[in-house]
């Protein structure tokens, strides 16, 4: 790309994030406008009070369940979604089809998948769980399958030319390779999982994110500010253990 091209695609951005701004009629100057009322709420939310500090134990368990068995059930359903959607591996007509059907869950954010849930299996953690999983599912399909096409090509032809079909080259090559990357990949999509399950409870769904929006709405910053709390402890937490494991995996 010559200098010139380049500044005129910074260019077309530039007016594009302006012109997009202008529609939206964001102002960032107003975060300075309502200094005042954000130095109250700031004020309150630092008033912490720590006589629901038993509900902050069990929605915090709770979410950290959710985020548990949604992201292990998601991951679990994704390695032979993954299998039928990789076009070195699967037939091109299997593969669309399951491209498309990771594309779709992936494309919806777990929330979105919750509000349709609740609908469907009631207010509680089953929805959080199945939304959880479907997101998973999507999303960890779409990574895998990426790995198994970036596969060296030279196994598979081996096992090709030994006359070994599509199931045993996947059990004996596509998925062994596949290993270290798939528990780096679930730890990682653990770790989302938590940050995703604490705000399922805004729509019902379960989890520490139910207390929270009702404190919120209720203005009881003081009891609003444990759960926030909690949730940015064990979000951190947990974020530092998966980046410590997943290196070890790497360098093991």
């Amino acid at each position: 790309m010559n200098p010139s091209r380049f500044q005129y695609t910074w260019i077309a951005i530039l007016l594009i994030i302006i012109g997009s701004s202008v529609h939206l009629g964001f102002n960032p100057l107003s975060i300075i406008d309502d200094a005042d009322n954000s130095a109250v709420i700031v004020g309150e939310l630092l008033e912490f009070d720590f006589t629901v500090w038993d509900k902050v134990l069990w929605s915090l368990i709770e979410t950290l369940e959710m985020a548990l068995i949604g992201s292990s059930i998601g991951f679990a359903l994704s390695i032979p979604a993954a299998l039928l959607a990789a076009r070195n591996i699967s037939p091109s007509y299997v593969s669309v089809i399951f491209r498309s059907l990771l594309g779709i869950l992936w494309s919806m954010p777990p929330l979105l998948w919750a509000i349709l849930l609740v609908v469907v299996v009631g207010l509680g953690p089953t929805a959080g769980i199945f939304a959880i999983s479907l997101y998973i599912m999507g999303l960890s399909g779409k990574y895998l399958y990426e790995i198994y096409e970036s596969q060296n090509a030279s196994a598979y032809d081996a096992m090709h030319v030994l006359g070994a079909t599509r199931m045993q080259i996947a059990k004996f090559v596509t998925i062994p390779e596949a290993l270290p990357h798939m528990g780096n990949q679930y730890l990682f999509l653990l770790s989302y999982s938590v940050r995703e399950s604490s705000i399922l409870g805004l729509v019902g769904a379960g989890g520490i994110g139910f207390y929270i929006i009702h404190h919120l709405e209720s203005l009881n910053y003081g009891k609003a500010a444990p759960f926030i709390l909690a949730i940015l402890a064990v979000t951190l937490g947990m974020d530092y253990a998966s980046t410590k494991l997943r290196k070890k995996l790497v360098h093991s």
